[in-house]
């Protein structure tokens, strides 16, 4: 069973945000516990390293963690999305790179591929 997916990035909040509205999912809130954790490292919740995106269920997490190397080639694996509202995702940060018969390809703010499927 699916537990979590994590994405790579260069910046785990923003990317959190973003991923958060286009799945219509929640950021974990943070308790006292995991803010006074980040302070001891010198963080807080908008420089938190890895930020956990939780289903509506919360039975799958969406992790975004931050490494140290830039994206450099194409992904691996992208995730295949249904949105109501396309354009929604543009004015996230999104950007269109490709129309095909079925579905759009988009570039999450830090460059990674997903896609939209129509109908």
């Amino acid at each position: 069973m699916l537990a979590a997916i994590v994405l790579d990035c260069r910046h785990a909040a923003p990317q959190a945000r973003f991923w958060a509205a286009a799945l219509g999912w929640q950021i974990r809130p943070y308790d006292d516990a995991e803010i006074a954790r980040l302070a001891g490292l010198g963080r807080t919740p908008e420089t938190d390293a890895s930020v956990a995106v939780d289903s509506p269920d919360g039975s799958v997490t969406f992790w975004c963690t931050e490494v140290p190397e830039p994206k450099s080639v194409k992904n691996r694996m992208h995730l295949d999305l249904r949105a109501s509202d396309p354009g929604a995702l543009i004015e996230l940060g999104a950007r269109v790179v490709a129309e095909q018969d079925g579905w759009t390809t988009y570039l999450d703010p830090e460059g990674n591929e997903f896609d939209v499927l129509r109908g």
